[in-house]
């Protein structure tokens, strides 16, 4: 299975987001979403999306991998890592050394962003998530 990187649809993005267990999301914001990334990457087992990852951003300083995502039987193949390996090159080539690169990782799989250069924050940092619950 190849490496794909046109932009998937909305509905393929949104399928395989329940399929993986990273939840299910609006599909017009999703659409939006899509669009707007930097760059996707997907891998797809003929018509089905089964493998997914972004990078979102300003396109100068701040960039984020995003969604990373492998659908949950295809799982433990090595699809993370080779969504992860075409994102690395992405980010070699078009981010700088000034560059902040930061994404958030569901445990367990924070264990694979290692080997793409990804690092704990060091001591005296933290990442924290604005909670969006309405009062």
């Amino acid at each position: 299975m190849n490496i794909i990187y046109e932009k998937s649809t909305a509905e393929d993005y949104v399928s395989l987001r329940i399929r993986s267990g990273m939840g299910k999301k609006d599909i017009e914001r999703s659409r939006i979403a899509i669009e707007n990334s930097l760059f996707t990457a997907s891998i797809y087992d003929d018509d089905k999306l089964i493998a997914f990852g972004r990078v979102v951003g300003d396109n100068g300083i701040t960039y984020v991998v995003s969604d990373v995502m492998v659908d949950e039987n295809y799982r433990r193949k090595g699809y993370a890592n080779r969504i992860m390996d075409v994102i690395d090159e992405y980010l070699d080539i078009n981010t700088f050394e000034d560059s902040y690169i930061s994404l958030i990782a569901n445990s367990p799989a924070d264990c694979i962003y290692s080997k793409h250069k990804f690092e704990y924050l060091p001591k005296g940092k933290c990442g924290m998530l604005r909670n969006q619950n309405k009062f």
